[in-house]
């Protein structure tokens, strides 16, 4: 059976695109861009006695490679909250010393804390300015802003017991807030969050789709 290819992905900006494996392509400086990922999500549990089942950190490495073998990035960035916990390291580290694997800018957040690989808070890229979202920082004249931290996710019900949720893109005017990378991620529905001048894209396996602000319904 042949290798099932993802759909490609979807132009969301000029020079920025979707790819539904929950992960941002900006072809100009050739960045691959990921938030929130959680490597040893439950590793970390594990240690504190919840016995979760030892999943999350290979998909997370298979989904990974699959976005760089398909984009040949020149540089990765991680949006902080790389790891759950510093007990979970292990995955992420080895994932970081594959020699063919390309350089990865690794941003902190919140659960980052102790862990020596991620040191910086916020970088600006040609004209994007990236952090975690956990705090607030001075974004530099004419950039967009792309964090993560919220874990934004779409809702809908159909009245009769029928719920459907998935991960989503926020995508303001000056500000675009990721969707958690790790597959352990249970999302933060955003339908009653958003403001009027934001764009909700919800992502599910197959397709990326717009959802259109309230006043355009």
């Amino acid at each position: 059976m042949a290798e099932k290819r993802p759909p490609p992905p979807t132009l969301i900006r000029p020079d920025l695109w979707l790819d539904n494996r929950r992960a941002l392509w900006l072809p100009r400086p050739r960045l691959l861009v990921v938030a929130d990922l959680h490597w040893g999500y439950a590793v970390s549990h594990r240690t504190q006695g919840n016995l979760l089942p030892l999943w999350g950190d290979d998909e997370i490495a298979a989904r990974l490679a699959s976005l760089i073998a398909d984009y040949r990035p020149a540089e990765m960035v991680w949006l902080g909250d790389s790891l759950h916990a510093l007990p979970g390291r292990a995955s992420a580290e080895r994932f970081l010393a594959e020699p063919a694997n390309p350089a990865t800018l690794v941003l902190a957040g919140n659960h980052d804390v102790r862990w020596t690989r991620a040191t910086e808070l916020c970088v600006c890229r040609d004209g994007y300015f990236f952090h975690h979202g956990n705090a607030d920082h001075a974004v530099p004249e004419g950039c967009l802003e792309i964090v993560g931290h919220h874990h934004p996710a779409v809702t809908w019900y159909d009245g009769a017991g029928g719920r459907l949720k998935l991960p989503a893109l926020v995508d303001g005017p000056r500000r675009l807030i990721m969707p958690a990378f790790s597959p352990w991620a249970a999302g933060t529905p955003w339908n009653s969050l958003r403001a009027p001048d934001e764009t909700l894209w919800g992502i599910a396996p197959n397709r990326i789709f717009r959802l259109p602000p309230p006043n355009d319904r």
